[in-house]
């Protein structure tokens, strides 16, 4: 049986059935953890009032933290220290992280501002106020503060995805290259010996060396990243606490070890002083070593904090490796195959091409059911429910959107490539080839995107504006702008059912209550005004779904109400 029918028989029957069972497979195994750490109930209450100062301070997360680069601030009514310096993760419970106050403490607003590395690796931080006595007013300087449960790190983020990005680029370059060699993706009569590929060695060598510079540069970055610190603090004690203390720095261990490891294999498997049967088996050693590398990678991020983690890290990591040997083996496709038949008489090279072409179709449709199914499975379970709705409203599921266009543009690539190389005619596929390999690469920068981006983080969506009818019907319209942690102003205008404005109030009340989060209600007060536009502008201290209760009273004490939806997105 020749490889075209070869071919044909698994595009027709086995393809179908195996993607269909992957796709059922993911639709029924369980969801993992879908978001960064965050808070799901504070002792003292986000905006509580309580009679007597409090002992401690408890902060619970819906998982477990890293125990490095945390950190507890409270300051009083007067900007000074209240808390006693001893902020801890509870060792018996690696979600609580506490601290204590000083003893004597008067009456006013405090302000509390955290900072911690969730389990998936992500710096979090986060700021909200509760009182003692009479509350003395918002903080200055609140709006300032880290406010809500989401990533910090601002540029130095998309930093540390470049550099990812590197890694993933090129461990595919290698990954991909390698498979041809040693797969015999390309004819036996195009080689006199499996590593004889022109243009082979300076591709993985290349490819071996941004890889390892990039993460390299990540331990000074990441420990950067996750710390939070300005770089005119950066010392060696924190890479110290970095490599000891969270889950990348002892990753990044392992990374060194395998990159050391890969360039000794590397070598052997170049050595012309060595038999062809060592030169094979060191190059399989190179091979299992960027497999290796891809496993660290895919044991960071979103899996890290998983429930199930073990099937977690292990869906991630085929994913990675289906992705990357598509866009390595295009590598080899585009690069390696026409020197390696411009080798052989003219007439023979384009059908030999041809044949090399639809032996790599063979296995790329595998690789790309599998990208596929683990695609889809990823998606359902990280993002959160409705996932649909997270899919168009949360800057991870648009760049996730990005991600599958692109995968579409290669898809319809590879079906043209497919097309032409069962016809066996034409030109070379160059520019196509290519192209397709631009795309791929765009990809791979998007998926280090995702890595360090938040599921559950909103985006932004613009000033909110709402109306609700009461049963009287009154209207009541509400606007929050610009609708983001942090400083906000909110408006409400209220109109009776004959369309004039409703100006005899006593006052307005705001009651906002998190969705998502165990944090109290917080309450916001807007007293009488003659102009019938009641405004406040006060803040939101964390992203996600809101709650808004309207109170009105009016001077002859009737109750006007109406409850609000917002997503507040970080800014």
């Amino acid at each position: 049986m020749n490889t075209k029918s070869l071919t044909l028989r698994w595009n027709k029957r086995h393809w179908v059935l195996l993607t269909s069972l992957l796709l059922v497979l993911c639709l029924v195994m369980p969801q993992w953890a879908s978001a960064h750490a965050y808070v799901v109930k504070a002792s003292p209450e986000e905006n509580e009032l309580l009679v007597t100062a409090p002992q401690r301070l408890t902060l619970e997360f819906n998982e477990s933290l890293q125990t490095a680069f945390y950190n507890i601030k409270i300051t009083d009514p007067d900007g000074n220290q209240a808390d006693d310096g001893n902020v801890q993760i509870d060792p018996q419970r690696p979600h609580i992280l506490e601290t204590g106050l000083r003893s004597g403490l008067g009456d006013g607003t405090y302000t509390v501002s955290w900072k911690a590395v969730s389990a998936d690796g992500h710096p979090i931080s986060g700021a909200y106020v509760f009182h003692i006595g009479e509350p003395s007013g918002s903080p200055a300087g609140l709006k300032d503060l880290a406010s809500g449960s989401g990533a910090a790190g601002g540029p130095l983020k998309w930093i540390v995805s470049f550099t990812d990005w590197i890694q993933y680029l090129g461990l595919s370059v290698m990954l991909g290259i390698l498979a041809f060699l040693l797969l015999r993706i390309a004819p036996a009569s195009l080689q006199r010996e499996p590593m004889d590929v022109p243009g082979s060695y300076k591709l993985l060598w290349i490819s071996y060396g941004a890889a390892s510079f990039a993460a390299l540069v990540s331990l000074p970055l990441n420990t950067l990243y996750e710390s939070g610190v300005d770089l005119n603090q950066f010392s060696w004690a924190l890479i110290g606490s970095a490599l000891k203390l969270t889950s990348f720095g002892q990753i990044w261990m392992l990374q060194m070890l395998i990159a050391l490891l890969i360039a000794v294999t590397l070598l052997s498997g170049y050595d012309l002083d060595r038999t062809i049967r060592v030169r094979i088996w060191s190059s399989y050693g190179t091979l299992l070593l960027v497999l290796g590398w891809l496993l660290t990678h895919a044991m960071t991020g979103h899996p890290a904090a998983a429930e199930q983690r073990v099937l977690a890290v292990t869906m991630n990591f085929v994913h990675l490796v289906a992705a990357a040997f598509w866009i390595g083996a295009l590598t080899a496709m585009a690069v390696c195959l026409p020197l390696l038949t411009n080798r052989l008489p003219a007439k023979v090279r384009g059908e030999i091409y041809w044949v090399t072409l639809r032996r790599f179709m063979a296995w790329g449709m595998g690789a790309v059911a599998v990208l596929v199914a683990t695609g889809i499975y990823g998606s359902l379970v990280i993002l959160p429910a409705p996932v649909l709705t997270s899919l168009f409203t949360t800057a991870y599921g648009l760049v996730l959107i990005g991600k599958i266009a692109l995968l579409v543009v290669m898809l319809v690539f590879a079906g043209y490539h497919t097309k032409r190389a069962k016809a066996a005619t034409g030109e070379r596929l160059s520019r196509s080839l290519k192209a397709e390999l631009a795309a791929g690469a765009i990809i791979l920068a998007l998926a280090a995107i995702l890595t360090h981006l938040s599921p559950g983080q909103p985006a932004s969506a613009g000033p909110y504006q709402g109306t609700e009818t009461t049963e009287d019907g009154s209207v009541i319209t509400l606007q929050v702008s610009p609708n983001v942690t942090g400083e906000n102003q909110f408006e409400v205008s209220i109109k009776r059912a004959d369309g004039s404005v409703v100006k005899d109030l006593e006052q307005v009340t705001l009651s906002l209550t998190h969705l998502d989060m165990d944090m109290g209600i917080y309450e916001i007060t807007i007293p009488k005004n003659e102009t019938g536009i009641y405004k406040a502008d006060d803040y939101i201290s964390m992203p996600g779904n809101w709650s808004i209760k309207v109170h009105a009273l009016t001077r002859s004490l009737d109750a006007l109400d109406a409850e609000f939806s917002i997503k507040a997105a970080k800014p």
